[in-house]
């Protein structure tokens, strides 16, 4: 038996829009932060190349650091906006 879900509807499409927006736009911003060279990102870094032990580091990784944290909150407002729809 297979369980269908239901089409999104019209505010749904737009939930995705914004949302989606908002995330590409903090990931921009964290890209920009990395190339920068802003103390977020130095000290990131800085922790990178104490791990690594050579003092080489990675910009993406830094990027994902960056980046995820600012994401998991979009995600849960996401999701209580979503519920807050369905009731």
């Amino acid at each position: 038996m297979k369980n269908f879900k239901p089409a999104p509807n019209r505010e749904h499409n737009k939930l995705n829009g914004v949302f989606g927006s908002i995330a590409f736009g903090l990931l921009i911003a964290a890209i920009y932060l990395t190339l920068s060279h802003h103390p977020y990102a130095v000290k990131i870094n800085l922790w990178q190349a104490g791990l690594m032990k050579d003092n080489k580091y990675f910009s993406v990784l830094t990027i994902f650091l960056l980046a995820l944290p600012p994401l998991v909150v979009l995600l849960i407002i996401k999701a209580a906006i979503l519920k807050l729809i369905k009731k």
